[in-house]
């Protein structure tokens, strides 16, 4: 067993120096260069900045630089945090106040997305001059006795329900679990030409960086924006002959929406990974058109939990068989219990507490949502295993296989019946021609929203509902859209969707 995420690196670099490790329209990274530049970062990291403290990475979150620079901060002994330069000056400083870091590592974009923030206190180093510092081996070394498995390897942010961002902690131990049971799930090897479209700052794209380096296969980094232009999106796929593609549901469905997936356009894509939403069975029907080579799953999981369940798809789900987001991982332990706290009969839905080698090991530097969201020994066994508490409803049916019903907190309580809103989304996909959209509710007047795109009508969308539900659990008001707000992780933004129905 490895005991720090530099090995796959190195050994990597040792056996295969020359072959490609990163690449994108402008520059390419052998993984000789790779760990070269990462060694000359990490040293400027350890003579600019001693100690532990965090750095935090002001880079373009789709720049090959971004590799080497996090790459750096592990060899310089301290855990990396990347953040969205794209966000408001304030709240990048209420980001960089809440990790308190203790260097800030900047591309050009950074720096200037710096200058609109006051008070930065952490030295700061741009990648330009610290790329050119010659590495010294005996720095590196003496860092790298100090740091052990447990030590923190990343701090990613996602946001809090207070408004608050929270700093997921994750360690070399969970990293490398992580990604030798990633490596065996989906039967990676070092011939898959990673797609990479999600940006460093989010953790989706940890699967286009970790097990990539580990098997020392090649990542496309797809051009900034590619997207917007589903047709040259498809160009690019094909033109690098891209194996492997990891998105959010919402990114494929714009695919499918701009009318450019064609029967068979994509011969040599092997792997279609979804994960962050729940992709309705049309577009996805399209996708495996387009894909005749490549085998398409689910992955449940979250910045906390990285992932929980991994299923292939076989073929479209029978008529009202929910969804499923596949298997645990074998080193997975569930766990799903009522309001009170107790374990719920096999079968039957319940909160999930999750325990894996790789959940996270805390919300960094606040302890008090640390002991909300962590839980040792909950149904009181007397012994200790740690657990995560997912804040989803879920099961496991007979077969094994794992089944999300939606958040704890989208349960509520409508016409006098306790429901919950996943359903009706779950119901809504369903429905022949639906394309994309979002279910909410308003507390102020107990009402239920639907939000969303497509051809279908109001109409067609209530008799297609009242086919699946109960009354009570039918959305009270329809709200048709040109398109879906986004994130810029290219999730579902349901804020902006919840501002317009409060503004009604």
């Amino acid at each position: 067993m490895l005991s720090n995420m530099l090995e796959y690196l190195e050994r990597t670099a040792e056996r295969v120096p020359e072959r490609v490790a990163f690449y994108d329209d402008r520059e390419e990274l052998t993984f000789a260069m790779l760990q070269e530049r990462a060694q000359r970062i990490g040293t400027a990291l350890a003579c600019a900045s001693p100690g532990r403290a965090p750095v935090a990475l002001l880079m373009d979150g789709r720049s090959i630089q971004t590799i080497p620079a996090l790459y750096a901060v592990l060899y310089a002994g301290r855990a990396y945090a990347p953040l969205d330069i794209s966000m408001p000056p304030q709240r990048l400083a209420q980001l960089l106040d809440l990790l308190a870091p203790g260097a800030i590592l900047a591309d050009e974009k950074g720096i200037r997305a710096l200058e609109a923030v006051e008070q930065v206190s952490a030295p700061v180093l741009t990648y330009e001059c610290a790329v050119r510092e010659n590495a010294d081996p005996e720095i590196l070394d003496r860092l790298r006795a100090k740091t052990k498995i447990y030590d923190p390897m990343s701090i990613l942010y996602t946001s809090g329900s207070t408004g608050i961002p929270k700093g997921s902690v994750q360690t070399h131990f969970s990293y490398l679990h992580w990604t030798e049971a990633t490596i065996e799930i989906y039967g990676f090897d070092e011939h898959v030409i990673f797609g990479n479209q999600s940006p460093f700052f989010y953790a989706n794209s940890i699967i286009d960086i970790f097990p990539p380096v580990a098997l020392g296969a090649t990542v496309y980094l797809l051009p900034s924006g590619v997207l917007t232009f589903p047709g040259k999106f498809i160009e690019c796929l094909n033109r690098h002959a891209i194996t492997e593609l990891t998105m959010t549901p919402s990114s494929f469905i714009g695919v499918v929406n701009a009318g450019v997936l064609e029967p068979g356009v994509l011969p040599q894509l092997r792997y279609g990974i979804m994960s962050g939403e729940s992709m309705p069975w049309q577009p996805l029907a399209q996708w495996m058109q387009a894909t005749p080579n490549a085998g398409w799953y689910h992955f449940y999981g979250s910045t906390e939990m990285f992932s929980v369940a991994v299923g292939k798809v076989e073929g479209e789900p029978e008529e009202g068989e929910p969804l499923s987001v596949g298997r645990p991982f074998s080193k997975v332990h569930l766990v799903f219990v009522d309001e009170n706290g107790d374990e719920v009969p096999d079968g039957e839905s319940g909160e999930m507490l999750v325990s894996s080698p790789w959940i996270a090991a805390g919300y960094h530097r606040d302890e008090v949502r640390t002991e909300a969201a962590w839980v040792t020994d909950p149904l009181a066994r007397g012994w200790y295993e740690r657990f995560y508490r997912a804040g989803d409803i879920g099961y496991l049916r007979r077969d094994g296989r794992l089944v999300v019903l939606g958040r704890r907190d989208t349960q509520v309580k409508h016409m006098g019946y306790r429901m919950d809103l996943g359903e009706v989304e779950a119901a809504l996909r369903t429905i022949p021609g639906w394309k994309d959209g979002c279910v909410l509710f308003q507390k102020k007047t107990g009402k239920i929203w639907c939000f969303f795109i497509g051809n279908l009508s109001e109409k067609e969308l209530r008799n297609g509902l009242r086919a699946k539900l109960a009354r009570y659990m039918l959305p009270d008001v329809f709200v048709h859209l040109e398109e879906m707000p986004h994130t810029a992780t290219q999730k579902l933004d349901r804020a902006v969707l919840m501002a317009r129905m409060e503004a009604e």
